[in-house]
């Protein structure tokens, strides 16, 4: 698939891709310097390493997806790329084979929801926040090392896989917080604080009680 520049990859695509039975995915673009759109090369780097601490976080062997750099008078190399890539993925097997935690069929529905949570806002924000931060800073001047970039957006990964977690849960129909709870091996208490969240955002509605727990769906999208 070719496209303008890598920097205009959406990263949900990866996801997109993985769920259709891609066992690999391979990314090649310019040399960082090179980039005929300035940053482009950087902000694709910067996308697809968020997607491979995703993809590694919910069970898929992050060296399925690669990020790769050669010019366009380099054939060699472009063929040397393309050879040691193609021999990873065969190493490694079909996708939710022994190269990943996770089987095909519960890897395939951790995929649907690292597709949901790369289509974020929040996890699009943090990808276009990389640059600046470890450059010039956040709002009060700070600046973050590449380290502590990486915690900051560990730490988002998570939270936003648990909350599409959720919402993918009470797709199926009202939940209460402890069911929901015991399906994702969440602590309630986590479960609790993503559903108050979700419900100030207008998200999910509280539908029934069933003895002393409140049952929660979705809430009913605006016409």
């Amino acid at each position: 698939m070719r496209i303008m520049c890598t920097g205009r990859l959406d990263p949900a695509i990866t996801a997109r891709a993985f769920k259709k039975g891609l066992d690999g995915l391979l990314i090649i673009g310019c040399y960082f310097g090179d980039c005929h759109y300035i940053s482009g090369n950087y902000q694709a780097k910067a996308k697809l390493d968020v997607a491979r601490r995703l993809y590694e976080y919910v069970g898929m062997n992050p060296e399925r997806l690669a990020f790769r750099q050669c010019s366009s008078g380099e054939a060699s190399v472009f063929v040397k790329i393309v050879t040691e890539f193609t021999e990873k993925i065969k190493e490694l097997g079909p996708l939710g084979a022994g190269g990943d935690r996770l089987e095909s069929p519960l890897l395939i529905k951790k995929l649907e929801t690292a597709e949901a949570v790369l289509a974020g806002e929040k996890i699009r924000w943090v990808i276009g926040k990389r640059a600046p931060f470890l450059k010039t800073g956040n709002m009060y001047g700070e600046v973050f090392t590449e380290h502590e970039f990486r915690r900051a957006a560990d730490m988002i990964i998570v939270e936003e896989t648990e909350v599409q977690e959720i919402l993918a849960g009470l797709r199926d129909g009202a939940r209460s917080v402890k069911d929901l709870a015991a399906s994702f091996s969440m602590p309630v208490e986590k479960v609790f604080r993503h559903i108050l969240a979700l419900k100030r955002k207008g998200f999910v509605v509280p539908e029934r009680i069933v003895g002393r727990s409140p049952l929660y769906t979705l809430a009913p999208k605006e016409v």
